[in-house]
């Protein structure tokens, strides 16, 4: 490995010794609860909840997939696409928010 990508090898091993460090302290710190712990508690709101709901849906959409439509059809379709999506994230929290909270683990 040359320089560079030692580095940036080494930034990748410390980043994911943090987030997993991250994760054991606050996993330790819910009293061994792993429902606790992955749900946090029940003490989510639904807007946090929905947001958190469209942040996993969306992620590989908007990396991916917006960029594309953008390329193919254009700035104007990717803007009506990206309004689409603010609505849809809309709706999921008033339709779908309230009820993903009561489930469990």
């Amino acid at each position: 490995m040359d320089g560079g990508k030692a580095q940036i090898f080494m930034a990748m091993c410390i980043y994911m010794a943090v987030v997993i460090g991250i994760g054991v302290y606050y996993i330790k710190r819910a009293n061994q609860n792993s429902e606790n712990y992955l749900i946090g508690g029940r003490s989510i709101g639904p807007w946090i909840t929905a947001m958190g709901a469209e942040a996993s849906d969306m992620s590989g959409w908007l990396l991916m997939g917006l960029p594309g439509v953008a390329y193919w059809f254009g700035l104007s379709d990717a803007a009506w696409t990206a309004i689409g999506l603010l609505v849809g994230t809309y709706l999921n929290w008033l339709l779908v928010a309230k009820r993903l909270r009561g489930y469990s683990v």
